[in-house]
């Protein structure tokens, strides 16, 4: 009798301490799991934290720029800019030049890069000719039935006809695919309408074609040539990227350099001083002075802005198309904002 008592108090304590293990167990898993979530709830509440963070000092970045586009049609502050030496001049103080050359603004987090595009730099993809369309796609290394593709098949979207052309697309090609759309068979709304036509893939509209022979040379793509705010077939000299210059204009890459170069000095006011600065040019001018125009008063432009934390971690990205209109209530208005620019 004793050792059957004793026995099943043994087996009591025995099923008591399992219990016990079993309920250690699954408070230990509660706990683990309420400091995963808690942990889960911080990183989610510092990530928010730093993501309006950045997102504010690329806002700061943005108002920046068109705080700076601003002056630059400001009469009074332009001439009285052309009263002033390089010397009373201080960097920061200094014309913003608009042709995407990067910008910095400090702050105590981080720090925003700037760049600034006038549309004046561009050429207008729903006025420009069919012979200068075919001459920059060429220029961009794709020459054939891939170039005479993409020319016919821009010109069938842009024209008001179901006609098409002998390597264009009208309704019919764009019916058929699998996800079909009409052809737009008028202007274009935006410059990323493109990517729509046939022929322009992600790579030719953003820049990922290379030409033989220039591994790792800098990449342009449609988006860097064309804008729909743009004059047509000129664009100004102060305003155009060195890409630009070089593949519309057909220039070389030397003098390309150069007149990036000389109007960080000063814009170029003329014909004459253009001459005067960059003689390289004077054999090309004859074929391309048609093309050139000088200080553009063209009052759209492009802003794209990187905010970066200190250590380079994280970034955050914003792009804006931008027309500077003294009658608007703040002097400007937003046609674009793209609000995931990286």
């Amino acid at each position: 009798m004793y050792l059957n008592l004793s026995s099943e108090m043994n087996r009591s304590k025995g099923i008591i301490m399992i219990m016990v293990l079993w309920v250690i167990a699954i408070l230990s898993i509660i706990v683990l799991e309420f400091s995963y979530s808690m942990r889960t709830e911080i990183n989610i509440s510092k990530n928010y934290k730093d993501e309006l963070q950045y997102y504010t000092m690329a806002q700061g970045g943005i108002e920046r720029a068109i705080l700076e586009l601003i002056y630059k049609h400001d009469l009074n502050i332009q001439n009285f800019r052309r009263t002033l030496t390089k010397e009373e001049v201080s960097e920061d103080q200094r014309e913003w030049i608009t042709d995407g050359r990067p910008y910095h603004v400090e702050y105590k987090n981080g720090s925003c890069e700037i760049r600034v595009t006038s549309e004046a730099g561009k050429l207008n993809i729903n006025r420009i000719s069919e012979n200068s369309l075919r001459k920059i796609i060429g220029n961009l290394g794709l020459e054939g039935e891939i170039r005479d593709i993409i020319v016919d098949s821009i010109l069938d979207w842009r024209d008001s006809d179901d006609f098409y052309r002998l390597n264009g697309a009208e309704n019919d090609y764009y019916q058929s695919l699998k996800e079909p759309y009409r052809c737009k068979n008028g202007n274009l709304d935006s410059v990323e309408e493109l990517l729509l036509i046939r022929g322009v893939t992600p790579e030719i509209f953003y820049g990922g074609v290379k030409k033989e022979g220039e591994e790792g040379a800098e990449q342009i793509g449609l988006k860097d040539i064309f804008s729909i705010y743009s004059m047509g077939e000129q664009i100004d000299v102060n305003s155009a990227s060195r890409l630009v210059l070089r593949y519309f204009l057909g220039i070389p890459d030397e003098v390309a350099e150069k007149i990036f170069k000389v109007r960080e000095e000063k814009l170029i006011e003329n014909q004459r001083d253009l001459f005067l600065r960059v003689p390289e040019i004077v054999p090309f001018f004859k074929d391309i002075g048609r093309f050139i125009v000088y200080r553009s008063n063209l009052p759209y432009y492009t802003i794209e802005v990187r905010a970066k934390n200190k250590e380079l971690r994280a970034a955050r990205g914003l792009k804006v198309i931008v027309k500077i209109d003294k009658n608007e209530k703040n002097g400007y208005k937003i046609l674009q904002w793209i609000d995931a620019f990286i």
